[in-house]
């Protein structure tokens, strides 16, 4: 069996095992090999385990597949060994055969180690004052940022010149299984990026939590055959972790050389396995600053989108206020965005429509939802069809594009001017409050048909039909006014104690001051001033005659 080494590009020094008789390389998530970059085809090339080894096709890609430079011919099979390259975009690629158990990275010879997750006892011992004060320069240096990327550089940067011995450094940042080169430096003019590096002692020094300084084993016999130690071409080396609060791993430092000479020594892996421990601090610290930033933008995010959601509902109802009709709405929302919603537009013969809308869930996913329903029900019942076929529609619109599942009640309706009669459905909605003139309160009588969104049979929707006299009000709610729950969670607000709420609202009341003291209800009720779910009021009220304001 072999292996396939990345030799140069993204993800140097990953190997893939070749295990099937086909392996196929490409952009595409399936493929046994993917190679994430625009350059790669979705399926770009594939290898083929034959008797007398392997051969590499190229498979139609459009930018080639390259052997020793030369470009192969479309689904031409080409044989391919242990001394060729292959290009594939940025990638050039290497097979090798796997190592056998007596020769694996894991044999790697350590000649030093320390523990890394506090500072070498020994570390002090010799040059204290300059020791120290080197740790202090480069702590200080580091400190003045909290971007990651610009740490990075600065800690790379350091240590070139601080180790005058190494011919690189790299920095690979990530949780361990998904380590990834953050940085890279040479001190002399090639590419640091074409240095793999290997992934046993990263892991090794991230497992154990020890700073590891290595021998030459590119020289040793015994590591021949390891593809990526021979790749590695190093001739000394130091690999620190670098461990976060909580023992997290974070990830590693390492320098390594090249060139034949001096050597790193102990005094080296302490003082890098002391500089890895400030380090740690710092990006912990970075991490933190990241985050209070990323919860900052979404903070923002959600006050913009709240005010988009806003936009959409009548928040002037002067327009509305006319021909013996007083209107208000309101919501408040539970979180920053809300999933109720409530709409009124005029519609033929004189009449007005009317939504009250509580969609499924809460936050982001139930406002988006709400928006969808507001637009598609404001569409389909500017047509002014009864309520049942309006809503029959609407549901149609919401099963034909709703991969989220999500549904909503629904209460639509028409007041028509003049004779103050109303004719509504319910799609699952609680139907609404009525408080006649002398005071009286009960719920309307009627069957509610099932909620909205998806695709379910019938929805067993009917009109009903009712006329408010002069002083009547309709009160309509979302479950979150009776299902608000006082502190101990025992009971809830309920249907009978709204409407007592209700029937404390006066003829002479401005029916923003009758939502307030509806709101104020279950403030007290529940005891406190944040909400448990949305809260949702739509009251319309027929002007009662002079004689009836008291």
């Amino acid at each position: 069996m072999a292996v396939l080494l990345i030799t140069q590009g993204p993800d140097a020094g990953r190997e893939y095992s070749l295990d099937g008789d086909t392996t196929v390389l490409g952009r595409q998530p399936d493929c046994n090999i993917c190679l994430l970059v625009k350059a790669v085809s979705r399926q770009h090339a594939q290898i083929l385990k034959t008797p007398a080894g392997y051969q590499i096709e190229d498979l139609d890609s459009s930018n080639g597949t390259y052997l020793n430079g030369t470009r192969l011919t479309a689904h031409q099979r080409v044989a391919i060994g242990e001394r060729d390259f292959v290009t594939i975009g940025p990638y050039t690629l290497s097979l090798r055969a796997m190592p056998t158990p007596a020769s694996t990275e894991g044999n790697l010879i350590i000649r030093e180690q320390v523990n890394a997750v506090g500072p070498p006892q020994s570390f002090y011992g010799q040059d204290p004052a300059q020791k120290l004060q080197t740790v202090l320069e480069i702590s200080q240096h580091l400190s003045r940022t909290l971007d990651t990327d610009q740490l990075v550089d600065k800690l790379l940067d350091q240590l070139i010149r601080l180790f005058p011995q190494a011919d690189r450094g790299m920095v690979l940042l990530g949780p361990p299984e998904r380590l990834l080169v953050r940085g890279q430096r040479t001190r002399h003019k090639e590419d640091a990026s074409a240095y793999p590096y290997s992934r046993s002692i990263v892991k090794k020094a991230l497992e154990e939590g020890i700073g590891i300084l290595s021998d030459d084993i590119r020289g040793d016999a015994r590591f021949q055959a390891s593809a990526t130690i021979t790749s590695l071409d190093i001739r000394s080396l130091l690999c620190v972790p670098l461990i976060g609060s909580d023992q997290k791993r974070l990830g590693v430092i390492q320098l390594d050389r090249s060139r034949t000479g001096r050597a790193f020594q102990m005094d080296d892996l302490q003082l890098l396995t002391t500089i890895g421990l400030h380090v740690a601090i710092v990006l912990d610290n970075a991490a933190l600053h990241q985050e209070a930033l990323r919860e900052q933008r979404f903070h923002q995010e959600l006050a913009v989108a709240r005010d988009i959601q806003q936009g959409y509902l009548p928040a002037d109802f002067g327009d509305f206020n006319k021909d013996g009709i007083e209107v208000f709405a309101n919501v408040h929302p539970a979180r920053q965005v809300s999933g109720d919603l409530y709409d009124l537009m005029e519609v033929s013969d004189n009449r007005l429509a009317f939504f009250l809308g509580d969609v499924s869930g809460k936050g982001m996913p139930a406002a988006l939802y709400m928006v969808a329903v507001h637009a598609l029900g404001r569409h389909i019942g500017a047509s002014g069809d009864p309520p049942t076929q309006t809503l029959t529609r609407l549901n149609g619109a919401l099963v034909a594009d709703n991969p989220s599942g999500m549904f909503v009640t629904l209460a639509h309706g028409h007041y028509q001017r003049g004779t103050g009669e109303i004719v509504m459905a319910s799609g699952g909605h609680p139907l609404p409050l009525i408080r006649r003139a002398d005071g009286s309160v009960e719920p309307l009588q009627h069957k509610t048909g099932r909620l909205l969104g998806y695709d379910g049979g019938d929805l067993h929707l009917t009109d009903a039909r009712l006329t408010l006299n002069p002083g009547d009000m309709l009160v309509f709610y979302t479950d979150g006014y009776t299902e608000a729950r006082e502190p101990a969670k025992r009971q809830m607000f309920g249907l009978e104690r709204l409407s007592k709420v209700v029937a404390g609202f006066t003829a002479d009341m401005p029916l923003a001051t009758c939502a307030a003291k509806a709101k104020t209800a279950i403030d007290q009720f529940t005891a406190s001033s944040e909400l448990q779910d949305d809260l949702t009021l739509l009251l319309l009220r027929r002007v009662p005659h002079k004689s009836q304001r008291a």
